[in-house]
This record gives C-alpha cells, structure tokens and sequence, in this order.
C-alpha cells in the first residue's frame, strides 16, 4: 500500500513518551550515520507516523546542515517541533544513548579483535548497505521536490559547488537561501505571486 508523504501531521500532541521510543529505536537500529539515519528518521517519523510533513521535514534537514552533527541536530529539530524544548532534549538523549553505549562498547571490543578477518569483511560489507540508505533517502526527499526544471538545475549547481568548487555545505546552503530570497522579492515587485 502507497503512504501519501505529503499527508498533514497527526492534530493530537505527541506525548515525550512517544517521542523518546522513537528516536531510542532510531538511536538503536540506527548505522552509517548522516543521512543512513537521516533515512530512517524520515521513514518514522514522516512516513510511518506522520508526525511532520515531508517539506517541513526537508526545511529540517536543511537546517540541520549548519552547524555540528546532522543526524543530532535533525532529531533535535524534530523533537522540538512536536513538543518544543523538552521534545528536543527528549529526542536528542533518547537518539544519543544507544549510539554512545554502543560506541564505548565497540571501540572496546575493535581495539581487542580489529585484526580478526570475518570483523572486516563484515564491516565491508556493511558500506553498499548504507550507500543504498542514503540514495533511497535522497529519493524519498527529492521526488516531491524536484518536478520541474528549475529545482533540477538548483540541485546540479549546488552538487557542483560542493564536488568541484569544494564549497562547504554551510555556504551553498546560504547561496541557496539568497537565491531563493532574491527571486521572492523579483516576484513580488514584477506583481506576480510565488507558487507553494
């Protein structure tokens, strides 16, 4: 059955409870980091549950580009957006335990046997994997986004800047926004009116 991505959120108020389970599975089952979990965030939260719209969710993503860990920064955004402060620091604890225990866990335990042969041809099996995650992620965000040529030709220049200028994400990020400002206001005063 087809999930319609672009249904409004839930009008009930998520309860901390809800929103701690959630990112504590995320947090769990969560590998690969950046936008493996990123892919996992979106298929619970905007898929599954409903609880952001899928643009709102992107806008998120965006947001979480900025400054420190992106998978961190994208909970928190998402847990503040459900129950303001305390659904962020909720969702950011609940996000970060599993990851922290099983950090300490397994650094112990590479330091002790990354020599074993089967550890590293598990490990590198395991890359396809998270590629795969972040291509069907990339999908999932951009199918709504990108319907026209206009989007098509921001996303080309804006993996350009990043593969051949070397510009850091923080700043096409800023030339985007500019852009998009810049043809706001060029609308508004040629009379006409932005489509949603």
């Amino acid at each position: 059955m087809k999930v319609d991505q672009t249904a409004s959120p839930p009008e009930h108020t998520v309860s901390l409870w809800e929103i701690a389970r959630a990112f504590l599975t995320i947090g769990t089952i969560g590998f690969g980091g950046g936008m493996a979990i990123i892919a996992l965030i979106q298929d619970y939260c905007v898929v599954r549950r409903r609880w952001l719209e899928l643009d709102e969710f992107s806008h998120g993503i965006a947001f979480g580009q900025i400054l420190g860990p992106f998978a961190v920064n994208a909970s928190i955004f998402v847990g503040y957006r459900l129950r303001g402060l305390k659904g962020a620091v909720v969702a950011a604890i609940a996000f970060l335990i599993p990851s922290v225990t099983l950090v300490i866990v397994m650094s112990a335990l590479y330091a002790r046997f990354h020599h074993v042969p089967s550890l590293q041809a598990a490990l590198k099996g395991i890359g396809p994997v998270v590629v795969a995650l972040i291509l069907a992620a990339a999908y999932q965000m951009g199918k709504s986004r990108v319907r026209a040529l206009e989007p098509v030709l921001l996303m080309v220049a804006a993996v350009a800047l990043s593969l051949f200028m070397k510009l850091q994400i923080v700043v096409i990020l800023l030339i985007a926004a500019a852009y998009g400002f810049l043809r706001l206001k060029t609308a508004k005063e040629g009379g006409g009116h932005e489509s949603p």
